[in-house]
């Protein structure tokens, strides 16, 4: 544990001079505590209901995977456990070590089999976030000129056909591979028969695929929300456009739970539909506020957050 400090710390750092950087060069703190201090309650309410809606939605999603492989699972545990997860995310360096909190609340029913839903819920859902990145890059290109969106949306089409051949050709190689085992299979073996049912359940695949896409565009309506809550009269539309993208430059693994990256990254994208630095930031920082709230009941699961000890004992993590 000695040896992730400074990463932690570096991250830390990182995450504190993006955000001092906005609040005190980009944007100014006294105007975004007036606009913060202005905010209506009901939308403010709204916003943490979707955003507990949008853990809920990932959490349900993994389950029918689960289901897939006749896991004797139930929806509050994985709900439990996805919630859990997502409170370490915030403090993880990458989803690795979260998920692994995942696997050690549910290897009563198998490590491998649980493991495999987690990488086919991985690669699946940067599928589906690079459809919604793709879709919002071309509103996107409706609105602005100046930028080369355009460039940005073809290179995020070859990534996403990329992607999807090579998730299409790791479940075919790994059915193959399982349909070859003999009676003492390796543990490979037995990887790839975890790994390779998914192929099929097609329709699984394309339901979680689908509410993937919806959980992205959920985080975009939590943002129209709270803006409306702020008093601040944007279209929905340009929150489709521009937050799917925020969000997905969050997961690089280069700040606490990806605070600093993605409120610089909707500050730059909302300059160039419009929208001042106050304003987005303000927008931002609420909604992240939201997640924070909706994520609070799962600090008093002591069951679930024990967890995380269990997975560094194991060497999970």
């Amino acid at each position: 544990m000695k040896r992730r400090v400074p990463g932690l710390a570096l991250r830390l750092a990182i995450t504190c001079g993006l955000l001092s950087v906005l609040l005190f060069v980009v944007a100014e703190p006294r105007q975004i505590a007036a606009v913060i201090t202005r905010a209506t309650p009901g939308p403010l309410i709204a916003a943490v209901a979707l955003s507990v809606l949008d853990r809920f939605t990932m959490a349900y999603k993994w389950w029918l995977l689960l289901r897939a492989r006749a896991l004797a699972v139930s929806l509050s545990v994985a709900v439990r456990s996805y919630f859990a997860s997502s409170l370490y995310g915030l403090i993880l360096p990458v989803t690795i070590g979260a998920d692994a909190v995942r696997i050690i609340a549910l290897r009563h029913v198998g490590m491998m089999d649980v493991t495999a839903s987690i990488v086919i819920e991985r690669g699946l859902g940067v599928i589906a976030m690079g459809s919604v990145g793709l879709f919002s890059c071309l509103l996107l290109a409706t609105t602005v000129t100046e930028f080369a969106v355009q460039s940005l949306a073809l290179w995020l089409l070859i990534a996403i056909v990329i992607t999807a051949s090579l998730f299409t050709i790791s479940l075919v190689l790994a059915d193959r591979l399982a349909a070859r085992r003999g009676s003492t299979p390796s543990r490979l073996q037995e990887a790839a028969e975890a790994y390779g049912t998914y192929r099929r359940h097609p329709g699984i695949l394309t339901v979680f695929y689908g509410l993937s896409v919806v959980e992205s565009l959920i985080s975009a309506v939590t943002a129209y929300v709270v803006a409306i809550g702020l008093g601040i009269p944007i279209p929905l539309y340009v929150f489709v456009a521009t937050v799917p993208i925020a969000l997905a430059s969050a997961r690089l693994p280069i700040s606490i739970g990806g605070f600093g990256v993605q409120e610089a990254s909707f500050v730059f994208l909302g300059s160039l539909v419009g929208i001042s630095s106050t304003n987005s930031l303000s927008i931002f920082l609420v909604t992240d506020i939201a997640m924070l709230v909706a994520l609070l009941p799962s600090v008093f699961d002591g069951s679930m957050l024990s967890l995380r000890r269990q997975a560094v004992a194991e060497r999970m993590i």
